[in-house]
């Protein structure tokens, strides 16, 4: 297990003024790359820099286009080598997942200060990063770029939320006419979540702008953020110093609570960096995460987004003992719009799930029987069957009583005091869901 950043950034293999590919520790797929570059005044014991991670719709990222404007504005440059155009949301997504783990374990950056921008596709890909990424990513800088919606794809769906205050820069070539009819659109959708946009426009077509219009875009996302208080980064620290002796007294339930909350209610900030590395460290161990009560964990859909997107990250990554722990957290979150149901589903078909725990206990009335189930995968049903042998009889439906409570599934059953023998079986399916497509990748 690679440890948390907590106790010091691990080893990198580059220092400032250096362009470089590097492998993510963690990386189960079975590496992950991205490209890297670290401005003039990186330094692991000096002031956190702001941090751009790029997307290109060739691949390979975009470090070398922003290279000279990072160094003149010390912006560390981050390329998500495999988001293209035509590649799946499933590599994406792990690229995603992995290179931005990787990143908080080894670069000092300032987390008020995490951007991403891309070109054309990449564009659209950043809004995707923005969510995936949402209780950090302070703003997107599109090129060219559109949400992914109109036309001929469906029209904005309830799934691709925006943060409140996200920063949206904008660029857009004055002959690159056959973006012209998505700018208005988006912009009204953005706007109605609460972000706030801003357009430049250059002497060109469907292109990356000049480094002068970079460099614009870049000091007006920096500028309208909001900036980290003078004891955040210290006050943060000590927070995070108080969750490990914490975790490691055995309160971890109580500490993963604080996490998720501090994510929820400071986002974009020295406390939710150090809540996902806490975070991070807690989904390690699935047998030790499942044995705490999540129940009530946290409410609404940005907190059902940070589980989701977690826990597809992890599946695609291989990296079951997170996948299974974010599948338990979800379990916990309440007061939903219920529009990630299809997406779980899917992923619950793809990737699978842990088997759930059956507990069963006799009752106090002669032939009952109770059984439960500690719900740790949302999206599940649940079921009770039985046959009077293995060989000949065919399982049948029971179809006791049950209820449905706290994430936890519980019934109640009587034996068939007319057969002389009885096997009976508990069992789980997902249960069959959808939700709003997808914008095309």
């Amino acid at each position: 297990m690679v440890g948390p950043a907590f106790a010091g950034l691990l080893p990198f293999p580059y220092a400032a003024k250096q362009h470089g590919t590097v492998v993510c520790l963690e990386g189960r797929y079975p590496y992950i790359r991205y490209d890297i570059y670290l401005p003039p005044a990186y330094s692991t014991n000096g002031a956190p820099l702001p941090i751009l991670y790029t997307l290109n719709p060739e691949g390979g990222g975009m470090v070398s286009s922003f290279q000279n404007v990072c160094a003149s504005m010390n912006i560390i440059c981050v390329g998500i080598i495999g988001s293209a155009n035509g590649v799946s949301w499933d590599e994406v997504v792990r690229e995603f997942y992995a290179v931005t783990r990787d990143i908080r374990l080894r670069v000092l950056f300032d987390p008020t200060a995490e951007l991403v921008g891309g070109f054309s596709g990449g564009g659209e890909n950043s809004f995707v990063f923005s969510r995936f990424h949402a209780q950090h990513v302070a703003g997107v800088f599109s090129m060219s770029g559109w949400l992914g919606r109109g036309d001929i794809y469906p029209t904005y769906q309830t799934t691709d939320r925006v943060q409140t205050n996200l920063l949206v820069a904008r660029t857009t070539g004055l002959s690159d006419t056959g973006r012209f009819w998505a700018l208005t659109p988006d912009s009204n959708y953005l706007a109605s979540c609460g972000a706030v946009i801003q357009d430049w426009w250059f002497s060109g077509g469907h292109s990356v702008p000049p480094d002068s219009v970079k460099s614009n875009c870049l000091a007006w996302l920096l500028s309208q953020r909001i900036p980290a208080g003078p004891n955040d980064q210290s006050n943060a620290l000590m927070l995070a110093t108080n969750w490990q002796a914490r975790i490691t007294a055995g309160q971890q339930e109580s500490v993963l609570r604080e996490c998720v909350s501090n994510l929820m209610l400071y986002p974009r900030s020295w406390f939710a960096y150090q809540a996902q590395l806490t975070l991070d460290q807690l989904l390690t161990n699935y047998t030790a995460f499942r044995s705490l009560d999540v129940s009530n964990l946290a409410q609404g859909d940005f907190a059902s987004d940070l589980f989701f997107y977690y826990a597809y990250g992890a599946a695609t990554n291989n990296d079951r003992q997170r996948y299974y722990a974010a599948l338990k957290a979800l379990t916990g979150v309440t007061g939903t719009c219920g529009d990630r149901a299809g997406d779980i589903y899917s992923l619950l078909q793809k990737y699978g799930y842990s088997a759930p725990a059956l507990q069963c206990s006799a009752d106090q009335i002669p032939g009952q029987m109770n059984l439960w189930f500690t719900e740790d995968t949302p999206g599940l049903a649940y079921s009770l069957n039985s046959r009077t042998n293995l060989v000949t009889d065919a399982w049948q439906n029971v179809s006791p009583p049950a209820t449905d409570t706290n994430g936890v599934w519980s019934a109640m059953f009587g034996l068939d005091p007319g057969s002389g023998m009885g096997f009976y079986r508990a069992a789980t399916v997902p249960t069959n869901a959808t939700s709003p497509p997808w914008p095309p990748p």
